[in-house]
Order: C-alpha cells, then sequence, then structure tokens
C-alpha cells in the first residue's frame, strides 16, 4: 500500500528567495519550527545542474497516541536524501530511515512555481510503510491499519511542510 499527497502553497516571497531559504537555510529556521527538533547537514555537493544535499531530520511531531505505540522510535528520524536541479526548479527527494530496516520510503518532490512576486510552491509525495516491519500488529489487521497510519502520517507531514513554508516566507520577509 502507498498513500499520494500533494499541497499547494503560496508564499509571498520571490522564487529565489524561497528556493535558497529552502535549500540553503533550513538548519537556521530549527528553532522556530515546533515539529523538528534539529537539521544536520551530513553532505552537501554542488553539481553542475545542481546541489544534491544529503541531511538527518530528527522530529518532534506528536501523532496520536495509538499511532505513537505502533511506530519504531526511528522512526522520527530520516535521511533527506535531495537533488535541488536549478534548471528545472524542483527538488527532488527520498525520506529514508536512519536504522536501514525499510520501515518505510517517502519518495516526493517539490517545484518552486514564480507567480508574479510570489511563490507557488507545489509540494508531492507519496509514503509508503511495510507492515511487516512494524510489530503489534496482527496479520488479518495489518493490511488496513497501515493504509489508514499512512494517511494520518502523511497529513501530519503535510500540515508540518504547511509550518515550515511559513517559516521560510517569515524568515524571508523579516530580512
Amino acid at each position: 500500500m502507498a498513500y499520494k499527497l500533494e499541497k499547494e502553497i503560496l508564499l509571498k516571497a520571490k522564487r529565489q528567495d524561497v528556493w535558497e531559504t529552502y535549500r540553503d537555510q533550513l538548519t537556521n529556521l530549527v528553532t522556530s519550527m515546533p515539529s523538528v527538533e534539529k537539521i544536520e547537514v551530513i553532505n552537501r555537493e554542488v553539481c553542475d545542474d545542481g546541489v544534491r544535499i544529503k541531511n538527518l531530520w530528527h522530529l518532534a511531531i506528536k501523532f496520536p497516541k495509538p499511532i505513537q505505540k505502533l511506530l519504531p522510535q526511528n522512526f522520527m528520524s530520516y535521511y533527506d536524501l535531495a537533488f535541488w536541479n536549478k534548471q528545472s526548479w524542483v527538488c527532488e527527494f527520498s525520506e529514508v530511515p536512519i536504522k536501514e530496516d525499510n520501515l518505510y520510503s517517502c519518495v516526493g518532490e517539490n517545484t518552486f512555481k514564480q507567480n508574479g512576486e510570489s511563490t507557488l510552491l507545489l509540494i508531492s509525495f507519496t509514503l509508503t510503510i511495510d507492515p511487516n516491519k512494524i510489530p503489534g500488529i496482527p496479520g488479518f489487521l495489518k493490511k488496513g491499519m497501515i493504509s489508514k497510519i499512512e494517511k494520518i502520517i502523511s497529513h501530519e507531514v503535510a500540515k508540518n511542510l504547511a509550518l515550515t513554508a511559513r517559516q521560510v516566507e517569515t524568515f524571508i520577509n523579516d530580512k
């Protein structure tokens, strides 16, 4: 099973500023991001066609208690592998658990479109959780439970992405 989510966010800031802030300044915004404990830049490589970045994210999201009980602790930390393609203004990303257990995969892209003096941020991703990697759910319930968990987590992630976008917008406009 997999859950796909798409979200549009209009930011009152120029595309170049939004692009650079997301790519280069998120670690400076962590203190204003309630769902994030810490972001560590693991690797950054400038290429001819863009920038490859590997960040380690530590989340502070509070999922509903029944879901928290099911999710392993390592679910709250992940590697974000991103390629920032300057020609297309698209950031392709995949998020993988820090523990290489294939518990889940999240693959998507953020597209930055100029909209006058504003930026339209298009976020799309697909979250897939392997039901066999989550203990405590009886086999006959796994398929139905996992699809509900994927939906709840995806909506929580989308909500946090929207909050992050507003923090980026505020950061740019306060400069």
